[in-house]
């Protein structure tokens, strides 16, 4: 579709001569006189910036005022972390090969090169006046239906997509998280416990220890049905208040093909307070699991979702725990950390998780 190769640039290196040629590929016939660049989100696997476009001339109606685009973290533990773990990838390939196979809310593509060492750039719409998600801060239980909604657009477009799953680029786990081992997610414990003392309750505490001594057993393979997930929704990775109304969900990262029910539990585990998502959480997965049915899916109960449900109610204490490790360190990502691994703790003790994990 897009033919044209262009370079891999870095967020300054991104000149009025580059932005032309990403335009014309694009069967935009306008050309740029300069632009104007601006940082966008907190950037800790990834730079992202604004592009304020200026044409010369008139240009054409198609011409976009704005583009955001994505490159490689500044910070060389990150970058490392985006090309090793396969991060960068993960992310390139569905913008390339599956966002248009999906009615998911995603940005439009404008750009999407990758290299052989994972150096990568995307040019994407921009969603503006849309604004970012905070997780810390959580979002309302519509927001959070709506956000549901295209999760099951994702989920239902590829249930069970064994042709996907057999593409070289798709990344499908051997067991039931991608990325982070048994050895990881253990080196990662250790220096939570030394770096962040105090800073989790004893209550989560005891969580995260019986989860990380089970962490092998609770990550061996699981069987159909499957489907191609986000695996990080949660909404610094979601754009609300578009001018359609729905949730733009972002960061493909860590998307790959593996188990039901990780979108819905990652998402639902730290959104809300505790009283919240107990109140909310069983009719907001009934909503989730009724689109599911009415997009197709059919071999996949409510009871089967409760079950999923609960088993990757730790899978965000995985992530949040290793990202301690793996990404840029700053004051806000401490703190979203600890806020994560609080909530998916909780979460899973109200769903009795942990009676499942055998020690």
């Amino acid at each position: 579709m897009l033919a044209e190769v262009l370079p891999i640039v870095s967020p300054e290196e991104v000149t009025p001569e580059w932005m032309t040629a990403a335009l014309h590929r694009n069967g935009i016939d306008a050309t740029v006189a300069s632009l104007d660049m601006e940082a966008v989100g907190t950037g800790q696997l990834g730079e992202t910036r604004r592009y304020f476009i200026h044409y010369r001339g008139t240009p054409p109606p198609a011409a976009p005022a704005s583009l955001v685009g994505k490159f490689p973290s500044a910070d060389k533990t990150a970058a490392d972390s985006g090309k090793n773990m396969g991060f960068y990838r993960s992310e390139l390939m569905f913008y390339r090969e599956l966002a248009h196979q999906t009615d998911i809310r995603t940005p439009d593509v404008y750009v999407a090169e990758l290299d052989d060492d994972n150096d990568f750039v995307l040019l994407l719409e921009d969603l503006a006046p849309a604004w970012c998600g905070d997780q810390m801060r959580g979002c309302s239980v519509e927001e959070a239906r709506k956000a549901l909604v295209e999760a099951a657009l994702l989920h239902a477009a590829f249930w069970n997509d064994r042709e996907l799953m057999n593409q070289d680029w798709c990344y499908v786990p051997e067991g039931a998280q991608g990325f982070y081992t048994t050895e990881l997610i253990e080196q990662s414990w250790d220096h939570v416990r030394k770096t962040y003392d105090g800073q989790l309750s004893p209550e989560v505490m005891d969580v995260c220890a019986k989860f990380v001594r089970n962490h092998a057993w609770w990550n061996r393979p699981r069987d159909f049905p499957k489907c191609f997930s986000h695996n990080d929704f949660r909404p610094d990775n979601m754009l609300f208040g578009g001018a359609d109304g729905r949730v733009a969900v972002v960061d493909w990262q860590t998307s790959n093909f593996l188990g039901t029910g990780m979108d819905p539990a990652y998402f639902l585990g730290a959104i809300f307070d505790r009283e919240t998502r107990r109140a909310n959480e069983r009719p907001l997965l009934q909503a989730y699991h009724d689109q599911l049915v009415h997009h197709g899916v059919t071999d996949y109960s409510f009871d089967h979702l409760l079950r999923d449900y609960a088993h990757y109610s730790f899978a965000q204490i995985a992530v949040a725990m290793t990202a301690t490790m793996i990404v840029k360190r700053t004051d806000r990502g401490d703190r979203l950390f600890m806020h994560m691994i609080t909530g998916a703790a909780l979460q899973a003790l109200d769903n009795n998780a942990l009676d499942d994990l055998p020690d």
